[in-house]
């Protein structure tokens, strides 16, 4: 139908009918024009498309008038080629066997269908091509489309969006797209070359298989906002091919290698809900995970920045492996995808590089492993799994970052570094072998929740740990030369590990921020030295270095109700003054705490009586009101909460007369000498070395017992035990006299025949007064013989008798008779009870 007839029907129908009657009409005269498209048949050997004969080889069944126009090209034979010519039509078909060779020219399809069950080979020039306003193609059959060569396009017409709907195999290298929206339910394989896959704005959906093979590169590049949806889809690398993902955004289905086949990423390229189960890399570029990527594969972030676009979750079996200096994990910074993001991890990521300003969980591990590069966590981070540096790498918590590692774990394994310049809160910090955390002006937070370091932790040379919280240590904490450790806020150090602190090392405070020690600090430096801290000592201080330890209280004092211990050679200085006390020592008397010292304690004030434990062993131990005064040389008291111990040749003298309602122990080999007289009020004495009281040795209740030597007269309402208890037998000396009151009991042990080793004797050199209560006890289930003797107690001359006799009976035929002599008394077993 020509315009002018067209023309006249319009008007006609304009004036008889509504304008709808019209377009109707219209509909069925284009359905009409449709219907009326002509088909042109190749049958039979080769040649050209175009022209026919006689000027050329064409074989169509519409020759002299080959198919340029609105034609369907039926190929039945072939092949057809085309090297120069250019042809538009409808659409083709080819069938089983036959073969289409564009060589040079170009085929345009304007219609709707593409039926090849032969093969469609595209060598080079313009090609083939789809062409068409919002046209719908669709490839089917089951032939083939190869691209034998670079030059070999496969694309459409820009502007138009056409979309090609593939249901068949194409493969090769070229250009496939590029003008057109690819729907692909076939197969797409890159082989020979490089196959670049291009789409317009409206992008690529694939739910079948795209792949690249046998050294070929599938090359996907589209817009940066042009989807790629892969739901259903397959992505794959097979052995020896490369699948390079350039700009767009990538969703849904799966991403796979085998063999050497690799899945490069550059451009931005967005990877959006879908599954890798095979090898991913980026290297010098950018791209971006979005919402939930399924790792079972390995993604290799080489160099370049892996953007999380949104919260993003890294899920799955396998890993993310970081290439070194040049490889980041960051936020989303790109115009591509939502803004900023933050990633939660469950697997493992490794390598080295850097997490930068990217919010992160990590529910599974993070392993710095690359020797040259270390790993930054140079961001928030929420720990619940493991952070950890092995194979000799370090992992560096950086500089004003916080890791919340409540339930999570910090460690450096054998031969590796944990770099500490952050904060780590709450967790465990751990080492094994020879690994180390090493702090660098770093903070442990257990303001909320509670860090425990297990392993060894190092303040390196001229760095600072800051604390606060409570910090549980079972572990090492080491202070370097010129490394200190600084309370931020009040803090608690509990746990049976210990803080070593080194040459000029410190622990000191800030604004009267306070510190409770529960666990053991060893070493030498200051604790408050160069800023005083409020100290409460409810663990162990042990100065064991041969230059001192010295701890500088602040205006709240220093407290100990914990152990203050001093190894031999070594100091301990508690700097006090009246405006800076220490605490325990007021008015000339000491309370609360433990005192072992073998080389040197200076308290800074004497100490007249004693409420607290002190030991001192061997011949240099003393405790100093200054550097050269003797704090316990008045020392006149020892209290019901005192408890005063000389071991191992340790000589104490005071210049006063000593009273003690506690314990005071003299071991063998040391000796305590006073300045008047010894009254025990209560409490308990032992002497195994020497108690000298030239005033007299005034016992007036509790027990004294031992097997050493009583310097003195001694009067007793209290109880005497010859040895060591009342099962053990030995030899307590007096010299000077004897008196035991009507209150005072003497005990001995029976378990031989010989003195001091098997039976007790109480040896004095001068008169004994007799009174009270003599306890006889059986040890070592011994039985005497009848007639045996044994001679308990000797003087120079002796008077009275023990008013009553303990543990006379010695069975049911058997019992101890005690006799009285002018210097002895003994017990004789006799016969009867």
């Amino acid at each position: 139908m020509n315009a002018l007839v067209c023309q006249v029907v319009v008007k006609s129908f304009r004036l008889l009918f509504p304008l709808s009657l019209v377009v109707l009409i219209f509909v069925a005269l284009g359905e009409t024009s449709a219907r009326a498209q002509a088909t042109s048949t190749w049958t039979g050997r080769g040649g050209e498309w175009a022209p026919c004969p006689p000027s050329g080889g064409a074989l169509w069944s519409t020759c002299p008038t080959y198919p340029d126009g609105n034609y369907l090209a039926s190929i039945q034979g072939g092949p057809v080629t085309m090297t120069t010519s250019a042809a538009s039509v409808a659409d083709l078909s080819l069938s089983s066997g036959s073969n289409l060779e564009i060589a040079g020219g170009y085929l345009d399809i304007t219609g709707n269908s593409i039926a090849n069950d032969g093969t469609i080979t595209i060598v080079s020039g313009n090609g083939l091509a789809i062409i068409g306003q919002g046209a719908t193609v669709t490839l089917s059959g089951g032939g083939t489309v190869s691209m034998t060569t670079a030059n070999s396009v496969f694309g459409g017409t820009a502007g138009t969006s056409p979309t090609l709907i593939n249901r068949q195999m194409i493969t090769g290298q070229g250009t496939l797209g590029g003008g057109f929206t690819l729907d692909n339910q076939g197969t797409i394989n890159a082989v020979g070359g490089t196959l670049a896959v291009r789409s317009d704005l409206i992008g690529i959906t694939n739910s079948s298989l795209m792949e690249a093979s046998s050294g070929g590169t599938l090359e996907i590049v589209f817009g940066a906002d042009a989807p790629f949806n892969n739901a259903g889809g397959l992505v794959e690398a097979l052995n020896g091919g490369i699948v390079q993902l350039q700009d767009g955004i990538y969703t849904g289905g799966t991403l796979t290698t085998t063999g050497t086949g690799v899945i490069q990423l550059s451009g931005d390229a967005l990877l959006n809900s879908l599954t890798n189960s095979g090898t991913l890399q980026l290297s010098n570029s950018s791209a971006l995970l979005e919402n939930t990527m399924t790792n079972t594969g390995t993604i290799q972030v080489q160099s370049g920045t892996l953007f999380m676009a949104g919260n993003v979750t890294l899920a799955g079996s396998g890993s993310l492996l970081m290439g070194g200096s040049s490889s980041n994990l960051e936020q989303n910074a790109t115009s591509v995808g939502p803004s900023g993001g933050s990633l939660i991890n469950q697997q493992l990521i490794h390598g080295g590089g850097t997490f930068y300003d990217l919010p992160l969980t990590n529910q599974a591990t993070i392993e710095a492993d690359n020797k040259s590069a270390p790993l930054y966590l140079d961001t928030a981070t929420t720990n619940t799994g493991t952070l950890e540096a092995s194979g000799g790498a370090t992992l560096d918590i950086y500089p004003g970052q916080t890791v919340n590692n409540a339930g999570g774990i910090v460690e450096a394994l054998t031969g590796s570094t944990v770099l500490l310049q952050g904060t780590i809160s709450g967790g465990t910090l751990e080492t094994s072998g020879t690994g180390v955390i090493e702090d660098e002006d770093g903070t442990l937070d257990g303001t909320v929740n509670v860090p425990t370091n297990t392993g060894k932790l190092n303040v390196a040379n001229g760095s600072y740990l800051y604390l606060q919280g409570t910090i549980n240590n079972t572990g090492t904490i080491a202070l370097g030369a010129h490394s200190c450790i600084e309370p931020n806020q009040a803090t608690t150090l509990t746990g049976s590990g210990k803080v070593t602190m080194g040459t000029n090392s410190c622990i000191y405070g800030s604004g009267g921020v306070a510190l409770i020690n529960q666990s053991t600090i060893e070493g030498t430096g200051g604790i408050g030295q160069s800023s005083a801290v409020t100290f409460t000592n409810n663990g162990t201080v042990l100065a064991n270095k041969s230059t001192p330890l010295t701890i500088q209280p602040d205006s709240a004092g220093f407290t100990n109700n914990g152990k203050l211990i001093v190894s031999k050679g070594s100091e301990l200085i508690i700097n006090s003054r009246s405006t800076d006390p220490f605490n325990n020592l007021s008015g000339g008397t000491l309370t609360g705490g433990t005192y072992t010292v073998t080389g040197l304690l200076e308290v800074g004030d004497a100490i007249t009586s004693n409420a607290a434990s002190i030991t001192l062993i061997g011949p240099a131990a003393a405790i100093l009101s200054s550097s050269t005064t003797n704090a316990l040389a008045t020392l006149a008291a020892n209290t019901t909460k005192g408890a005063l111990l000389l071991q191992t040749g340790q000589a104490l003298a005071t210049s006063t007369s000593f009273a003690s309602a506690g314990k005071t122990t003299v071991g063998a080999g040391s000796s305590f000498t006073v300045g008047g007289s010894y009254t025990q009020a209560a409490g308990t004495t032992t002497v195994d070395g020497t108690l000298t009281a030239p005033a007299g040795l005034d016992l007036q209740k509790g027990t004294l017992l031992g097997k050493g030597t009583l310097v003195a007269g001694v009067t007793s309402n209290a109880t005497v035990i010859v040895g060591d208890a009342a099962t053990k037998a030995g030899v307590l000396t007096v010299t000077g006299s004897y008196s035991q009151q009507s209150a005072g009991v003497l005990d001995v042990a029976i378990g031989g025949t010989t003195a001091g080793s098997q039976y007790s004797q109480l040896p004095v050199s001068n008169g004994v007064s007799l009174a009270g209560t003599l306890t006889i006890k059986l040890i070592n289930s011994f039985v005497p013989a009848i007639g045996d003797t044994f001679t308990i107690l000797t003087g120079s001359a002796l008077t009275g008798q023990f008013a009553k006799v303990n543990g006379s009976t010695i069975n049911s035929g058997e019992h101890f008779e005690v006799s009285y002599t002018p210097t002895a008394v003994t017990l004789t077993v006799a016969s009867g009870v």
